[in-house]
C-alpha cells in the first residue's frame, strides 16, 4: 500500500515547462558554456561546449513555443 505522500509526489523525471524555469535553465547552460570556453581547449571541453550549446538551443526553442 502506498503512502499518501508517495501518491501525490511528482515523478523525478516530470517535465517542467513553465517560462521562468526554462529561462533559469537557459541562463545556467549559458554560464556553463562561458566557463567551458576558458582555459585549455581539450576534447573534453569541446564536448562540454557542444552539449551546453545543444541544451541551451533546445530549451530556447521550447521557450519560444511556450511564449506563442
Amino acid at each position: 500500500m502506498k503512502r499518501m505522500s508517495e501518491e501525490n509526489a511528482k515523478p523525478a523525471h516530470a517535465l517542467r515547462l513553465d517560462i521562468p524555469t526554462l529561462e533559469a535553465d537557459i541562463a545556467y547552460f549559458q554560464a556553463r558554456l562561458s566557463f567551458a570556453r576558458r582555459g585549455e581547449d581539450t576534447t573534453y571541453k569541446q564536448a562540454q561546449r557542444r552539449t551546453y550549446q545543444a541544451l541551451s538551443d533546445s530549451l530556447g526553442a521550447t521557450l519560444s513555443k511556450l511564449r506563442k
